[in-house]
């Protein structure tokens, strides 16, 4: 929404002004995911993550929701549990944006990210149609 946008540029005020506005316009699970920024915009990621589990119980194909509450968990220094959300999210959605944040953790959590980027090109490739996927997030 337009009030996410102004949030990530900068202005809260007029972010919260306009997640507030359509608040009751939208649906639960949307409503969490904008909750969810909006503590993002405060520094709040313990709260944030919270709002963003709560969209995907309702949603497990949510995957905004699904990536962003996994960057809450990086950003509290949880980078295990981070990973373990993604490779959680994965189960229910092979998305490029999903593939490359968890290659990333990957490579900043062990030594052996070759091993595991291999074995998320085998679970991909078994799970889509290989030809048409952007594998570049692999990185290998």
């Amino acid at each position: 929404s337009s009030g996410i946008n102004a949030e990530y540029g900068g202005n809260v005020t007029k972010g919260e002004a306009l997640l507030t506005e359509v608040e009751g316009q939208v649906g639960e699970e949307e409503r969490e995911v904008n909750e969810g920024f909006r503590c993002i915009a405060h520094g709040e990621y313990g709260d944030a993550y919270q709002h963003f589990s709560r969209a995907v119980n309702q949603n497990p194909r949510n995957t905004v929701a699904a990536i962003n509450g996994a960057v809450c968990l990086l950003y509290m220094g949880r980078l295990g549990d981070s990973i373990l959300q993604f490779e959680g999210a994965l189960k229910t959605t092979l998305h490029p944006t999903l593939l490359f944040n968890l290659v990333s953790l990957y490579e900043l959590k062990t030594a052996a990210s070759t091993t595991k980027k291999y074995q998320l090109l085998d679970m991909v490739t078994s799970k889509t149609d290989w030809e048409a996927f952007p594998f570049e997030f692999l990185r290998l």
